[in-house]
């Protein structure tokens, strides 16, 4: 009797404590019955997938208002005005304002559109044909169907994107994405967030091959031969190699070589990693401190440095670069993959020097710096240097 009695309490304290759990859940279930079955209209996922997601939404967005939005009064000959809650679209056939023009509606251009110096465009631009924005302007942002230029000393408080070619000016600052479907030019002193186009180049381009041999003496294997002791005096001590299974191997401590790397299998290094000009790198490699690649080097596979990532002069990439604190691309690197495009990101400022080209997307969550290559960072490029 008494463990009947006992079996019905547990039961009833049971339900007791089930229905004030759920009350904790209630509201949050009520929603979810109210949305079961919906499309979310308020999560686009082209934000995440589409590079020039602004300036694509821009155009979409900008159609829709064109097309149910009644013209306004007071329009002039050949312009078209529409009036768009608190501000107002112009319409135009082809936009040439002056030096230190000041406009604060948004405008759109159905042909070309040029603004002299000092200009201060405070809502979004729309170029249908081909723009040219003059020194020290300000824009809100802009988008183009055609060829782009942004003259030196431009300030975007957003995004840029260009169908055609987009030309970044000297000193000039993006406070966010800068796109392109046919290449970008980013010159000195010029930095965005990120920048994406089918070629990424810097300032003083040379295509002139570089060309690429693997030494075939004097190389430093990893892994290494059975019973090879690795090259005397090279930085590489094979005790410290460790397989991790799967083809992965785990190197303990600083692995610093100074002459040439073949690596053959993804690594991981707990601490510095550097290797000596002409290295080819064929595996994935991780560093727990920072990545030092030599001069006219070859990584085939992806770099992930936690500290610091160095490209010495004239290296060249095909997959991901990724920094947890500054990347340096120095000058002559080449980013390029067949098919695909390549990526580098740094947490900290990523720096593009000269006669750089990529074939992909270079951001930080900083700042993207174009530099000129300086007598300093020629000398730096020699074996044994590390970040400045």
């Amino acid at each position: 009797m008494g463990s009947g009695v006992e079996q019905m309490g547990f039961l009833v304290f049971s339900l007791l404590f089930a229905g004030v759990l759920y009350l904790h859940f209630l509201q949050a279930h009520r929603a979810w019955r109210a949305i079961r079955g919906r499309q979310s209209l308020e999560l686009d996922m082209g934000y995440v997938r589409m590079e020039n997601y602004f300036g694509h939404s821009f155009r979409r967005k900008l159609k829709q208002w064109l097309a149910a939005l009644p013209m306004a009064p007071g329009a002039g000959a050949g312009v078209r005005v529409y009036d768009h809650g608190r501000e107002r679209i112009y319409v135009t056939r082809e936009v040439r304002y002056p030096a230190g023009r000041v406009e604060r509606e948004m405008v759109v251009s159905e042909g070309v559109f040029s603004c002299g110096p000092n200009c201060d465009f405070q809502n979004e631009v729309m170029v249908r044909g081909e723009g040219e924005v003059g020194e020290g302007s300000m824009l809100q942002a802009i988008a183009a169907d055609g060829a782009l230029r942004l003259g030196q000393g431009v300030t975007v408080r957003r995004w840029v994107d260009a169908a055609g070619r987009l030309t970044i000016g000297a000193d000039t600052t993006i406070h966010s994405r800068a796109t392109s479907r046919t290449g970008i030019e980013f010159l000195p002193g010029a930095c965005a967030q990120s920048l994406f186009a089918p070629e990424i180049v810097t300032e003083g381009r040379d295509d002139q091959p570089a060309g690429f041999s693997l030494r075939s003496s004097g190389v430093v294997q990893i892994p290494h031969r059975e019973g090879g002791t690795g090259q005397p005096g090279s930085g590489y001590d094979p005790a410290r190699l460790f397989s991790m299974g799967g083809g992965t191997y785990l190197y303990e401590g600083n692995l610093e070589v100074t002459a040439p790397l073949h690596l053959r299998t993804p690594l991981v290094v707990r601490g510095n990693f550097s290797c000596g000009s002409e290295s080819l790198l064929e595996g994935d490699l991780k560093a727990y401190g920072k990545i030092t690649i030599g001069q006219g080097s070859m990584v085939k596979g992806n770099l992930v440095a936690e500290g610091d990532l160095l490209l010495r002069p004239y290296v060249y990439f095909q997959g991901l670069l990724q920094a947890g604190h500054e990347m340096r691309i120095s000058r002559g690197c080449r980013g390029v993959r067949s098919g695909l495009p390549v990526a580098a990101h740094a947490t900290r400022v990523l720096t593009l020097e000269s006669n750089v080209v990529i074939y992909g997307k270079v951001s930080s969550a900083e700042r993207v710096l174009a530099v000129s290559t300086p007598l300093a960072w020629l000398q730096a490029s020699q074996p044994g240097a590390g970040m400045q």
